[in-house]
């Protein structure tokens, strides 16, 4: 048996305790306190510095700031006809003139491409990952970060972060099939699109450009009510048990870290960092950067999500919803320890969804994320009840291990 086999069973064993004997794990949960506490004993237990919990307050349900979004521009469609109606001052069939068609239907348009406008906004900073103020509202709880340090063997010159996150997705019908998921995609890209085409045609519509212009604005507001209903099912369903989708990534955490005391890098420190919170807005890692931004803004960000089921080894160079592309450092990282392992093929692809570094990645941070795909170009399982401890290959972990260890050799030589 090969040495890396060996670790990636040391990761199996650390996955399949997370998944069967904590289970789901659900963000601001008990049981992701309980995770958090069952890798703060392994950390400790393997000797690594400066073990600790940091608590945070954080929201629960985490597509409530889309269906927020989306609400405010249809309440756009009411105020554009209420203020319509409300200007007009002649009876039905009177002859107006140009400057009283403005008159009345200028003020509700502005209003309503002003909702719009807003939504827009908010739009832009929550898919950016960015804090606004309509993620202060819903019901609150306390999620955590688990973090440890590996020292180098000589002195310090650059730190690297291994992350992975600590709770579980709700197996929610919206995701249920890679179908369902793709219809949702589908109908938030048209939904963010009707937003710009509501703007126009408010603005087309107020200033008389032309006569249907308001009411194809109420056929887009038909569309964005269409995505909050969805964003409404998104945040239900019962936990997922986490065993690919998340606990194989926090088992190759562990792995690493035991791997990387008995042979620390020589000039960089590293981070062990388990976030909570990643699947209501990757509120952990949010975290983490603000309170940790002086330590790491130089530092290079490793995420492991995914990783127990599949035979393709994934890097993302682009995600989110925008497809933000990674730091170009993190490019040219993954090429050189690429070529000097030709013999493990490495998939470079974008994804839709945010990654466990996806908060990172749009700070303009050194940040990617390790993924194994199966045949289909996703996460297997995730978002899944099937999602259980049977199902995680050793394989899989096998192949991300190594060239997890790989960019980490490849990292230490980079100064």
């Amino acid at each position: 048996m090969s040495v890396e086999s060996t670790w990636a069973e040391r990761a199996l064993h650390y996955a399949k305790h997370i998944a069967t004997r904590i289970g789901p794990r659900g963000a601001a949960t008990p049981e992701e306190k309980h995770t958090a506490d069952y890798v703060q004993r392994q950390m400790q237990l393997l000797g690594l510095g400066a073990v600790h919990v940091e608590t945070f307050n954080t929201v629960t349900a985490g597509w409530l700031p889309i269906t927020i979004i989306f609400s405010i521009a249809v309440w756009s469609v009411f105020a554009c006809w209420s203020l319509f109606y409300l200007n007009q001052g002649r009876p039905i069939g009177t002859d107006v003139t140009n400057s009283e068609q403005l008159v009345t239907s200028l003020p509700g348009a502005l209003v309503a491409a002003g909702l719009c406008i807003v939504a827009l906004v908010f739009l832009f900073l929550e898919i950016t990952l960015r804090d606004h103020p309509l993620r202060r509202f819903g019901a609150r709880g306390r999620s955590h970060n688990v973090m440890g340090r590996l020292a180098p063997a000589q002195t310090m010159q650059q730190r690297v972060v291994l992350m992975s996150q600590l709770d579980t997705p709700p197996a929610t019908a919206v995701f249920k099939t890679s179908r369902r998921s793709r219809l949702f995609r589908t109908l938030f890209y048209l939904g963010a699109a009707s937003l710009v085409g509501s703007v126009i045609l408010y603005v087309l519509g107020g200033l008389n450009l032309w006569e249907w212009a308001f009411v194809f604005a109420g056929i887009f507001g038909m569309l964005q009510s269409a995505v909050i209903i969805q964003s409404l099912r998104a945040d239900h369903g019962d936990f997922t048990p986490g065993a690919n989708y998340n606990a194989s990534g926090l088992g190759t955490l562990l792995a690493l870290a035991e791997r990387l005391r008995g042979a620390p890098l020589q000039h960089t420190e590293v981070w062990i960092v388990c976030c909570g919170s990643h699947t209501i807005g990757s509120n952990g890692l949010r975290v983490l950067l603000g309170k940790h931004a002086d330590e790491l803004r130089t530092a290079w960000l490793i995420g492991f999500e995914g990783v127990g089921v599949g035979d393709r080894l994934i890097t993302f160079t682009r995600e989110g919803w925008l497809r933000r592309s990674v730091h170009p450092a993190i490019r040219e990282l993954i090429e050189r320890a690429s070529k000097a392992h030709p013999d493990q093929p490495v998939e470079a692809r974008a994804t839709p969804w945010n990654t466990v570094v996806a908060a990172a990645t749009w700070r303009g941070y050194k940040s990617t994320c390790l993924s194994v795909y199966a045949q289909r170009n996703e996460i297997p399982y995730a978002f899944n009840q099937a999602d259980t401890a049977e199902h995680l290959q050793l394989s899989a972990l096998n192949v991300v291990q190594e060239f997890g260890w790989q960019l980490l050799q490849e990292i230490d030589r980079t100064m």
